[in-house]
């Protein structure tokens, strides 16, 4: 008997069903009614074909059977289907078909927890779990807005309906919570009109609408789920809605949405403690003006790992040690490779010109992750000791490509080096570096002077952030069943000028951390300070 069974599994609530008890295309065995919706009703099952493995069928409601509603239930499989294969936190759709009634179904990985709207009733979320929760939710919206490919072309999907009810937690024992989001039954192509107004039915959950849906625009874009999560992370903050209705009509929920300011979060809960640029995030995502919000979710991601590193340090230096594990812990690790770098000669099959390149170096520590980069000699000496930045960005969805950037930055010139290089998952050397990024999590920046290039220079060692490391892993995983839309030229030239967007931003969040480094080492040397002046005049 699998592990996966479903008596072994859990023991849901009984309910007299027609359909419990019955085989389904002669395979999916109905055990028990586990959840209600308002297209149909979802079932704990076994796969006879799979060992009994449990899954979860989705079947139609009977009264909802028409052309319009079947359209909608094959569009929320389809699109289920795609996405479900691209990010693990969307649920995934394994098969479906039609019953001997001929009511559509749907058959999804089971998922053993519960959604964030049961989970919230029983616990507050703390902020560390507040900010995984929310970085995962990211990373399935992320995918969804990305879009799927239909005949060569990519469709960007907007959810519609983002709300506690449909996003699922599953309590990993290995990795901790999975975070999944849930029916795409209403879900709308970013290029698809929605076709409805003030006039027809309308369709949503009112609580969680931005006001451009609850309006009937025809046109809502990714901004529109944006807003719903600002709703969501105002609840999982502070455990209250962020506007007070006096009904649950359509009326009173669109005056709440379109004029309503929310409010302080102190003003709702005195207990919170967050910090200014996270709440500022969550108003932002709740503006009224669409062009007032983020205008993706990797600008929220960015701010949540913001906000994450401004908590690790906080958490750090409360504690009275005066030196910081962190880096403390790296030097051992690093040095003796680093060490080993500085021996290194440029490659005869390279040209002495300014280039930069990858490299896996097989080293005493084991296999290091490397760049090298031949830069003018006046160049590298102004960028020792200077800030410097990591980034990657993908477009998995249309080639398995990923554009590595190493970003040197000297605040006093200013001056600017970019070093980038494009990493292709077809090609075995490429995905082996990804590989190595996501496992070590940093890598040596080898630098060659341009005039003297035969031997290394200097060495800097550059450490990945965990959002960093796990967004590689998870564009591992994607990249062996990444379509291939187009080749990889052409994914080079969309690479490269999607990077050239968020430059500035870049820019911006270098020249911040450069403030936000001299205000540690300030405090860092009073402490230190502080202490031996304790020392030496202790009575």
């Amino acid at each position: 008997m699998v592990a996966n069974k479903i008596n072994v599994m859990l023991t849901p609530k009984k309910e007299l069903d027609v359909y419990i008890g019955k085989f389904l295309n002669n395979r999916y065995l109905i055990r028990d009614l586990i959840g209600k919706g308002g297209m149909g009703r979802v079932y704990l099952a076994e796969d006879a074909v799979k060992n009994g493995m449990a899954v979860a069928v989705k079947i139609l409601s009977l009264n909802l059977v028409n052309q319009q509603m079947s359209q909608r239930f094959i569009r929320e499989i389809f699109i289920g289907a795609q996405l479900g294969r691209k990010s693990k936190h969307i649920v995934r759709v394994l098969s479906y078909g039609i019953t001997e009634e001929k009511i559509p179904f749907c058959v999804m990985e089971y998922l053993p927890g519960k959604n964030l709207k049961t989970f919230l009733k029983n616990q507050t979320l703390t902020l560390p779990q507040f900010l995984d929760f929310c970085h995962q939710i990211c990373l399935g919206l992320d995918c969804a807005h990305q879009g799927i490919s239909i005949k060569g072309e990519i469709y960007p999907v907007v959810h519609r309906d983002i709300k506690p009810e449909n996003i699922f937690i599953v309590e990993d024992i290995k990795v901790g919570a999975i975070v999944k989001i849930l029916d795409f039954g209403i879900a709308k192509f970013l290029t698809e009109r929605a076709g409805m107004t003030l006039t027809d039915s309308f369709i949503g959950s009112l609580p969680y609408c931005s006001p451009e849906h609850i309006e009937g625009r025809k046109l809502l874009d990714m901004r529109s789920d944006i807003y719903s999560l600002g709703v969501l992370m105002f609840e999982m903050l502070t455990g209250k809605h962020p506007f007070y209705t006096t009904s649950q009509s359509f009326g009173t929920w669109y005056q709440a949405h379109r004029f309503q300011i929310p409010p302080a979060f102190e003003d709702v809960n005195p207990q919170i403690k967050i910090t200014q640029e996270l709440e500022q995030l969550v108003i932002n995502c709740l503006a009224k003006d669409a062009s007032d919000r983020p205008r993706n979710i990797s600008q929220i991601l960015t701010t949540l790992e913001k906000v994450k590193i401004q908590l690790n340090d906080k958490t750090s230096n409360s504690s009275d040690s005066l030196t910081s594990s962190s880096s403390v812990q790296l030097v051992p690790l690093t040095s003796i490779s680093e060490k080993e770098c500085l021996h290194q000669v440029w490659p005869k099959n390279k040209p002495i010109a300014i280039i930069g390149f990858p490299h896996l170096l097989h080293t005493t520590q084991g296999t290091i992750p490397t760049f090298w980069a031949m830069l003018p000699k006046k160049e590298i000496s102004k960028f020792l000791d200077k800030t410097n930045g990591t980034d990657f960005i993908s477009k998995m969805n249309i080639y398995p490509m990923i554009l590595w950037t190493t970003v040197l930055y000297n605040a006093n010139l200013p001056l600017t080096r970019w070093l980038s290089y494009f990493l292709d998952m077809k090609d075995t050397k490429g995905k082996k570096i990804v590989q190595r990024l996501a496992e070590t999590g940093y890598y040596h920046l080898l630098f060659f002077a341009f005039e003297e290039p035969t031997n290394c220079a200097h060495v800097k060692t550059l450490t990945l952030t965990p959002s960093q490391r796990q967004q590689l892993a998870y564009w591992l995983e994607l990249s062996q069943n990444s379509p291939e839309v187009i080749n990889s030229n052409q994914a080079k030239v969309i690479l490269k000028a999607e990077y050239e967007k968020i430059k500035p931003e870049i820019l911006r969040n270098l020249a911040l951390n450069k403030n936000h480094n001299k205000l540690n080492v300030k405090h860092y040397l009073l402490k230190i300070f502080s202490k031996l002046v304790s020392f030496f005049f202790r009575p």
